[in-house]
């Protein structure tokens, strides 16, 4: 989401490269309107003409206003507090500060203040130190902040090293940011469970539906071969005519 605001608030630049193509479309649009008028009528009369970077600050810059208030509107600011500390992971952003990322452990805590104690400080302390020596090293396997809590929540070992730490990051991974994932999904169901396979059952449905939402959007030669020899040992039916 914060992606999304940062970007709206690009697109209130006038200068930006995608606003030139537009530009120049409108401008020859309006150039050969004028040209058609000035051949049907013989004298013109002046008129105050709207410049586009007039159109563009009356409108476009308000509609992108307020499109920014309405996506505020849905998060209280202490959610968006919340999910702003989680930045602490990103390892582009550690520094050699003692006192980095101790704010937004705090924060973290106060927000969930039954499922957090002081290990959770004393936990991100060393855990820094492990975001500073991979800033360090500078490979091209560097985690990104998303990656960062999937890896504490998937590592078992980190999980273990790191218990509060990972806890947290599960929450942040699980927080719904939008409806757009379970919209999704019911599209999904209905596009899988149609009138001609409505015997499906439940757990052959959750199945299909898996495999559709998390499965590979290509298939290799080896599952397609490991796929196809599954449906040879199986039993032929009996198909009604």
């Amino acid at each position: 989401m914060f992606g999304t605001l940062l970007r709206l608030e690009e697109l209130k630049d006038i200068n930006i490269t995608e606003y030139k193509q537009i530009f120049e479309i409108v401008d020859k649009r309006k150039t050969s309107l004028s040209n058609n008028r000035n051949r049907i009528t013989r004298s013109t009369t002046p008129r105050n003409e709207i410049s586009l970077e007039q159109i563009f600050d009356n409108k476009i810059v308000k509609f992108i206003d307020k499109i920014i208030l309405n996506i505020k509107a849905r998060f209280e600011s202490n959610v968006l507090k919340f999910l702003n500390c989680f930045h602490i992971f990103d390892v582009s952003e550690v520094t050699n500060e003692q006192q980095y990322g101790n704010n937004e452990i705090n924060t973290i805590k106060q927000q969930y203040p039954n499922d957090f104690n002081d290990d959770l400080l004393a936990e991100w302390k060393v855990f820094r130190k492990y975001l500073l020596v991979q800033k360090q090293q500078q490979t091209s396997t560097i985690f990104t902040q998303r990656q960062q809590c999937i890896n504490l929540v998937k590592n078992g070992m980190i999980r273990e090293m790191y218990p509060q730490l990972s806890l947290a990051a599960e929450i942040f991974l699980c927080v719904p940011i939008s409806t757009t994932t379970v919209e999704r999904d019911f599209s999904t169901m209905n596009r899988i469970l149609t009138d001609l396979r409505n015997r499906l059952t439940t757990e052959h449905l959750e199945q299909l539906m898996r495999i559709s939402i998390e499965g590979p959007s290509h298939l290799d030669n080896d599952l397609k071969e490991l796929i196809i020899n599954c449906w040879k040992i199986k039993k032929l039916r009996k198909i009604s005519v």
